[in-house]
């Protein structure tokens, strides 16, 4: 690991798979640019404490049980970035909106195109959701057929206002399993079943695609400070 690099925390909120990517990705030594990674969960007992645990890679909990107690843990948060100098922040599977964090750059991945399918409530299954509704409104207006290909994408980008609507760091356009389309256009797949399908599709997309970003932004942190 190299000692010259910068300091990165992932913030996850759940069983932490994209976490997982990550953590993973840091100990085979395919991100060379951080120096020290740790997790941060905002949840007690989450999944992804686990996962830090058995990768060793040091984690804390800074919790945050609804909407009302967000305020504070930003604060506690921001607190926690700056004792431990986090350069880097990605955001994995985190339920919470973050605070901007002065010379902190947050990364997010989102499972669609942020332009077409991000803002505010879109996460979840609700992202698919609409990915859907918008293939189904395609067939209904008979523009594509429902044997035609049709594709979402993976989008890193970081995080800014409005909500998802940051610089894309990379994208990758990923093709929706025909039968999703099928089974929803015949009626033998309701529209959560089919999203929910559409999710663990592109989840495994997420886990190739998150380590080179994190990569592509750490790199970009270390470009800044080199050259003042």
């Amino acid at each position: 690991m190299n000692t010259s690099g910068i300091n990165a925390g992932i913030i996850a909120s759940g069983s932490g798979t994209d976490a997982h990517a990550v953590m993973n990705a840091y100990n085979i030594g395919f991100i060379p640019e951080i120096a020290d990674l740790r997790l941060i969960s905002t949840k007690s007992g989450a999944g992804c404490l686990a996962k830090a645990e058995n990768q060793k890679i040091k984690s804390a909990v800074i919790e945050c049980r609804n909407k009302e107690e967000v305020p504070d843990f930003n604060g506690r948060l921001k607190q926690y970035v700056k004792e431990n100098h986090i350069q880097l922040i990605i955001l994995a599977g985190c339920v919470w909106e973050l605070y901007p964090v002065e010379g902190v750059l947050t990364i997010n991945i989102h499972p669609a195109d942020t332009q077409k399918h991000g803002g505010r409530h879109m996460y979840g299954l609700k992202v698919h959701e609409r990915v859907l509704t918008d293939v189904m409104d395609n067939i209904y207006r008979e523009i594509k057929n429902p044997e035609d290909d049709f594709e979402t994408c993976v989008t890193i980008h970081e995080v800014g206002f409005p909500i998802d609507q940051g610089p894309v760091i990379m994208k990758a356009n990923v093709k929706i399993p025909r039968d999703i389309v099928i089974g929803l256009h015949r009626g033998s797949l309701s529209l959560k079943d089919a999203s929910a399908n559409l999710q663990k599709h592109i989840l495994e997309y997420e886990w190739i695609l998150l380590p080179a970003g994190v990569r592509a932004a750490a790199r970009k942190i270390l470009d800044a400070v080199s050259q003042g």
